[in-house]
């Protein structure tokens, strides 16, 4: 069962909502100090983190890491989550598909104007709710040390698709971590336009071909729906899209704007597991599942004073014994 953990903070919080101070959501940050370190340490960091693991999971790496470099180091890290939207899974995880693309689908995607690159990424490509890694201080810089993951981290600011660039697992600051987590959707995003314009194509000479009207008629309509969500997505005014991920403070802002923003990134302390923890700070315990965005009808003032029981400023043993999954188990 999670721990309770009432802090002076949420009873300050309380009384402030009843001496007529509307209460938000609670910043995971708040009242809590990482280390600071030094640049030669971040390379004996690094060195020393596991890389016995599945690779199945990013909450639970990211939880084993953070408690070694804990518990051997005395570092106290924080959290760096980039938080993707419906919006990012819908129009390019999934290419536009309510249902997503089916196994045999995204296996034999191909459209034409597609770079070898971004078809070998549509075909492979995993949808995220989010990623997660630690993140330490070293001087005035976030340094992220996501040990496991190979990201274009040389990708040019203003790159085509067709330019080189190399995966690598690095030490990065926030700000590239991010920024190279978000390449992959501007990659998606160009497969979207291509698609779309195989699309347009297909079904404008299929209907001028026709000769029922009914069925001219069907292919027009559909002409019609590909070309409005061409439109939508700024297909029709630029070649391609530059994604930005704003930082914010609390998951709440994600919950507001999963059908507007593309992503968002925040960071929280060491001892934060994952979103349903983020929630749980956020909203309380409301009888719902926390895996997925709640309704807004969870997002009252009410709801954020109790989500402070769930500040964590300590270790959870279950959370612990549940990030162990992550490591391979050798068989003798």
């Amino acid at each position: 069962m999670k721990k309770h953990i009432l802090s002076l903070l949420a009873i300050t919080s309380a009384l402030s909502a009843k001496a007529g101070m509307p209460a938000g959501p609670t910043n995971p940050m708040d009242n809590y100090t990482p280390s600071n370190h030094q640049e030669y340490e971040v390379a004996r960091f690094w060195r020393s983190m596991r890389t016995d693991l599945k690779g199945k999971d990013c909450y639970r790496r990211a939880h084993l890491w953070s408690y070694e470099l804990n518990r051997q180091y005395g570092v106290k890290s924080t959290k760096i989550f980039i938080h993707y939207t419906n919006r990012f899974n819908r129009e390019l995880d999934n290419l536009g598909r309510k249902r997503g693309l089916g196994w045999l689908a995204r296996k034999t995607w191909d459209a034409p104007g597609v770079t070898s690159r971004t078809r070998s990424l549509v075909r492979s490509n995993i949808t995220w709710d989010y990623h997660v890694a630690p993140m330490i201080d070293v001087g005035d810089k976030k340094i992220v040390l996501d040990r496991y993951l190979a990201l274009p981290y040389d990708a040019p600011t203003l790159y085509t698709e067709r330019e080189a660039w190399s995966l690598e697992a690095r030490p990065a600051t926030a700000e590239e971590w991010v920024e190279a987590l978000t390449v992959r959707g501007e990659l998606l995003w160009q497969a979207r336009k291509q698609e779309l314009i195989k699309e347009m194509n297909e079904k404008l000479l299929k209907a001028n071909r026709e000769h029922s009207d009914r069925k001219r008629a069907r292919l027009r309509r559909e002409f019609e729906e590909a070309r409005k969500n061409y439109i939508r997505l700024g297909m029709d005014k630029k070649d391609r899209i530059d994604i930005k991920c704003k930082k914010i403070d609390s998951i709440v802002e994600l919950d507001k704007n999963h059908d507007t923003a593309w992503c968002f990134y925040s960071e929280a302390p060491m001892y934060y597991y994952n979103e349903i923890d983020l929630r749980y700070l956020a909203y309380g315990d409301t009888g719902l599942r926390y895996s997925m965005a709640p309704p807004a009808s969870v997002q009252t003032e009410r709801n954020y004073i109790n989500g402070r029981r769930y500040i964590q400023s300590q270790w959870n043993e279950e959370e612990l014994e549940d990030a162990v999954r992550e490591i391979k188990i050798e068989m003798e």
